[in-house]
């Protein structure tokens, strides 16, 4: 009895510690489950699935007795209400792995402490052990290495066990904007030596032209960390400007003309996605429920993939759930200002989107915590109040 009154007694005393190690576990199942649909069988994933989402919605409650209810808490919990309604669950239990990451968004981004230490450490490093658990299974043959040609280069592309090399060179990003949001203010020489060393070698493994455009930008982003980390975006002008990529990233697809000088150049440029984007919205437009969008092939059979986030997001999910996830970005940035280090890894990630189907999803990209990385508002936070949000790891 003596010691159940002793570890009630350490609850109450370090709540927001036992709070925050909580939260971790639950963010770290997320990115765990987010991989897992890769390798595992349907009944197991749900199994996952499920109780990655219960772990987010305990973690959500949490926070709700911690802080009370607040316009983001109770949007989020609406959001997840309707999303569950309308959404077929095949959708996030099974089949569709941003649909789950979209749930857990909603619940873990309005939980999220922006007090809390090596948030973002913990999960780096969580990232690496999943690296090379991956690895091992498939130096032990128990996962394939899924291998592409690409005949303009005569080059093998290979994926390690990550299913395919897109899927490699984009979880390698995850690890460095990861790496870059947890160290100090600069990265020491011997690092940024490293990183271009890494960088490299993943993109002679898996040629992927997105990867070395991300590990550029994250390179050249956390050379000058310093001197951007001085700077100060409104949250205004971050929501603008996700808001834009959301429209752009449709509207380009949507008008794609395949006469067009233009739009041939675009289209090379986003490796052929505006195409098959466009070739899905022709055949079944959008529509304001979600429903199930069948696959397209081409004459010899083989299947047409959509990697736009946006536009198979917009078809599969319809319009009133696809526009929750920019309403609830908007409640958590508005009222906030980011450094412009930080503007740039969001503004990254969401351009990222347009050509990968991997998403915005929070399974990959740290950086959609905007609770965590945002600042208080001038206008409704003094100086005393900025220095409580920084962290030692930004």
């Amino acid at each position: 009895m003596n010691l159940i009154k002793e570890e009630w007694r350490f609850f109450l005393e370090n709540n927001t510690k036992v709070y925050q190690c909580f939260y971790t576990i639950a963010l770290i199942a997320v990115v765990y489950t987010y991989s897992f649909k890769r390798y595992m069988v349907d009944d197991i994933y749900v199994e996952l699935t499920l109780f990655s989402l219960l772990l987010s919605l305990v973690t959500f409650i949490w926070h709700l007795y911690l802080h009370k209810w607040s316009k983001g808490s109770l949007f989020a919990v609406t959001a997840v209400g309707i999303c569950l309604v309308l959404l077929p669950s095949e959708f996030y239990l099974i089949d569709f792995a941003p649909d789950f990451s979209l749930l857990s968004f909603f619940l873990l981004s309005v939980s999220v402490d922006p007090k809390q230490p090596n948030l973002v450490t913990i999960v780096f490093y969580a990232k690496i052990l999943l690296a090379i658990g991956v690895l091992l299974f498939y130096i032990n043959g128990k996962i394939p290495d899924a291998t592409l040609y690409r005949p303009a280069k005569h080059l093998l592309r290979h994926s390690y066990g990550f299913m395919h090399p897109n899927s490699l060179s984009m979880f390698v990003m995850s690890l460095f904007y990861d790496f870059s949001l947890m160290r100090k203010k600069t990265v020491p020489l011997s690092e940024v030596l490293w990183l271009i060393m890494l960088g490299l070698l993943v993109y002679s493994i898996t040629d992927s032209r997105t990867g070395l455009l991300i590990f550029t930008v994250i390179l050249v982003t956390s050379l000058l960390k310093k001197q951007l980390l001085r700077y100060k975006v409104s949250g205004k002008l971050v929501f603008q400007s996700i808001l834009a990529v959301f429209v752009l990233g449709t509207l380009l697809s949507y008008f794609y003309q395949p006469e067009s000088s233009v739009f041939h150049s675009l289209n090379s440029m986003f490796s052929g996605r505006l195409r098959n984007a466009h070739a899905y919205i022709k055949a079944y437009g959008f529509r304001l429920l979600p429903r199930r969008v069948p696959d397209l092939h081409y004459a010899n059979g083989a299947r047409i993939f959509n990697e736009n986030y946006y536009v198979d997001s917009l078809m599969r999910q319809g319009i009133l759930v696809y526009l929750l996830f920019p309403v609830m970005i908007g409640l958590q940035t508005l009222k906030k200002r980011f450094t412009l280090y930080h503007f740039i890894f969001i503004l990254s990630a969401f351009l990222t989107a347009m050509i990968e189907d991997y998403g915005v999803s929070l399974g990959i990209c740290t950086i959609l915590l905007f609770n965590y990385f945002g600042l208080p508002d001038e206008k409704s936070g003094s100086s005393e109040n900025l220095e409580e949000y920084s962290r030692p790891e930004i």
